[in-house]
């Protein structure tokens, strides 16, 4: 399931986006991050191409949903 960056963002910690830029030299735009919960995964996306695409260089990050709940809720 699809969900907004914003039901989500308090879960992961800020830093990851600028690791992520920093490693792969790509730009992360919030406005079009996607953000997919399924399979008690929490996986954000660079963008809709990558996701759709599959891309693992377009994976920002991959955790498991009841981890980060339990950490930050």
């Amino acid at each position: 399931m699809q969900v907004p960056f914003s039901q989500i963002s308090h879960l992961i910690p800020p830093y990851i986006f600028n690791e992520y830029g920093q490693l792969t030299g790509r730009y992360v735009h919030a406005d079009r991050i996607v953000c997919v919960v399924a399979d008690g995964r929490i996986r954000i996306w660079l963008d809709e191409a990558a996701r759709a695409a599959n891309d693992p260089e377009g994976l920002i990050c991959d955790y498991e949903e009841t981890a980060l709940r339990r950490i930050y809720e």
